[in-house]
């Protein structure tokens, strides 16, 4: 961090270093409260330059990096400092979460992570693409910690997996039932697979919200005496199973 001010003075309104080292309206480095009415500039330079520093070598000590969490965040008592392995602190500067997809867990929306920008406290903020365009800037905490909104999309496509192949265990005889009746199925587009669109959508087990026209794998097989049915992917609507789509073998 580098300040260069002139050699100049003038009027001062409050504690000109609030500028730079206040967080929520509290001073997160110590200071003195400025007793005058006018401020030289010059000596203000050498003032935020050295409690930067300071600042600086609290986070990027010799023995490595330190990432600190608010307590706010974690709900104690004091903030919490872990001090990077150094396996950790090398992975950390390989790793990059631009263009990475993550899900909102409380809706199912897809976004992209755009852009990372770092504030002047060190606080990280992470720009999103939502589905619809739009561009959100969220803090760090809105992907990692109890807090957490987002989660990679992978995992949650597979937790999505996970709660759907227990919603077929659990409707696997009227599943079988109405696919005895091969009027109800039809070819799609690319004739790849057989298609069951449900009259009445059939719940999802646990209370994970699953993104809409989504293809996620589900296999399952039924037999037909004559041939076999394997449902490959289960497609959702409004957090209900509306499809099911399977590939047919023959004997």
């Amino acid at each position: 961090m580098a300040f260069d001010f002139s050699n100049a003075s003038g009027e001062a309104f409050g504690d000109i270093e609030n500028v730079f080292f206040t967080k929520d309206g509290k001073n997160f480095l110590e200071t003195e409260n400025q007793t005058s009415n006018k401020v030289d500039l010059k000596k203000l330079n050498e003032s935020v330059q050295e409690k930067a520093n300071q600042e600086s070598i609290t986070k990027n000590t010799s023995s490595g990096t330190i990432i600190q969490i608010s307590k706010d965040i974690i709900g104690t008592d004091t903030d919490l400092q872990i001090q990077l392995t150094e396996l950790e602190e090398r992975r950390m500067n390989m790793s990059s979460v631009r263009n990475k997809a993550y899900i909102n867990m409380n809706t199912g929306e897809d976004i992209t992570i755009i852009e990372k920008t770092e504030m002047y406290n060190g606080t990280n903020l992470y720009t999103v693409k939502q589905e619809n365009g739009k561009m959100i800037t969220y803090p760090r905490s809105m992907f990692v910690g109890s807090e957490k909104c987002f989660v990679p999309k992978e995992f949650y496509i597979r937790e999505a997996e996970r709660a759907l192949e227990d919603s077929v265990n659990n409707n696997y005889e009227i599943i079988n039932e109405m696919i005895k009746n091969q009027h109800n199925m039809i070819e799609t587009s690319d004739s790849k697979y057989l298609e069951l669109l449900l009259d009445k959508p059939m719940d999802i087990v646990g209370n994970i919200n699953v993104p809409n026209k989504v293809q996620i794998p589900v296999k399952r097989m039924f037999d037909m005496n004559y041939k076999i049915l394997v449902l490959e992917y289960v497609i959702c609507m409004d957090n209900k199973i509306a499809a099911l789509l399977f590939t047919d073998i023959w004997f």
